[in-house]
């Protein structure tokens, strides 16, 4: 079987060869095999070049892996990679391993579903129920969704700033550093020479003959990281106590801890208290739309109630609910 899936995907890939030879005479096609599932990639030169030919060529529905007897179509992959969530459509654009997985895993899934079924394990009384309470549950939500959405101009840029005002409060944030260091690791008999290493970096720095990023070149010891902005609460002592009287812009005296001594520059400083509107304005209409559709479909089951309410006969209940 593995020999006949192979030829199979040889003799489709000689479909993609006249594309290969018009962008490149050295482009060659392979086949690449993971965890069953066979998927094509392209080779240029020395290089490996990765591009689905999903993404390529649309005139044709090109099978783009074979499981047994089951093929995987581009214009299936390309519904699979539509219906995942936006952070994970990114890594798959960017990633062949992630592409790969999510096939294999989809051919595998189609595998295990067609056992299920051939076992008959549907129809089983204990999983048709929950079955059926998925199907219920999974309808309930999405209809009560669709009649519960906010108006499309939902909120106002007044209800915005009526909202960012009630929770100023809430939003103040302690004071923030924009911070990068050049750090050396240390033990306990390395930290007086990895003290006197960045004084040496630092009046380097001080004089102009390194620059605060590139330190790794003149010294491979030397780490260099943009920390990014951290408040000053989630500081040690020792580099808050740097930090705290730092001119931005300028450089720290070496600050060693007990994984190693680091010069910190000061990039920017943010002051306490709330962040402009701006920032948190896309934060603000999510919630104020969430809390907006939580109230309508509330109205919703009122409005239901209403027509017909709920009439309990609270003798029964108690007969129920006696042990």
């Amino acid at each position: 079987m593995k020999e006949e899936s192979t030829s199979f995907l040889k003799k489709r890939s000689q479909k993609l060869l006249p594309f290969c030879m018009r962008a490149r005479p050295s482009t060659t096609t392979s086949v690449a095999a993971s965890a069953g599932a066979k998927v094509f990639c392209f080779f240029f030169s020395k290089k490996k070049f990765f591009l689905p030919f999903f993404l390529l060529l649309s005139a044709a529905d090109q099978v783009v892996a074979i499981r047994g007897t089951e093929e995987l179509t581009a214009s299936q992959v390309r519904a699979l990679v539509a219906a995942s969530p936006a952070e994970q459509r990114k890594k798959l654009a960017e990633s062949p391993d992630a592409l790969k997985s999510l096939i294999t895993d989809t051919l595998l899934q189609h595998a295990i579903l067609a056992e299920a079924a051939a076992q008959k394990w549907d129809q089983r009384p204990d999983i048709a129920a929950m079955l059926a309470r998925v199907r219920e549950s999974a309808m309930l939500q999405s209809f009560i969704a669709a009649q519960s959405q906010p108006p499309a101009g939902y909120p106002s840029e007044a209800d915005v700033l009526a909202a960012y005002a009630q929770a100023r409060p809430q939003l103040t944030r302690p004071r923030t550093y924009h911070l990068a260091q050049d750090f050396v690791p240390a033990t306990a008999g390395t930290t007086d020479a990895a003290r006197r290493a960045l004084a040496t970096l630092a009046r380097d720095i001080s004089a102009g003959h390194v620059t605060f990023d590139s330190a790794p070149k003149r010294n491979a010891s030397v780490q260099y990281a943009d920390l990014g902005w951290v408040a000053d609460t989630q500081l040690q002592k020792a580099a808050h106590d740097a930090v705290a009287g730092l001119p931005e812009g300028q450089v720290s005296p070496p600050v060693c801890t007990a994984s190693g001594c680091t010069l910190i520059k000061l990039l920017a400083t943010r002051p306490a208290g709330p962040p402009p509107v701006a920032e948190v304005h896309d934060q603000l209409v999510r919630a104020l739309r969430e809390r907006k559709q939580k109230d309508l479909a509330q109205a919703y089951a009122n409005s239901l109630l209403a027509r017909a309410p709920v009439r309990v006969d609270e003798i029964q209940l108690s007969h129920l609910a006696a042990p």
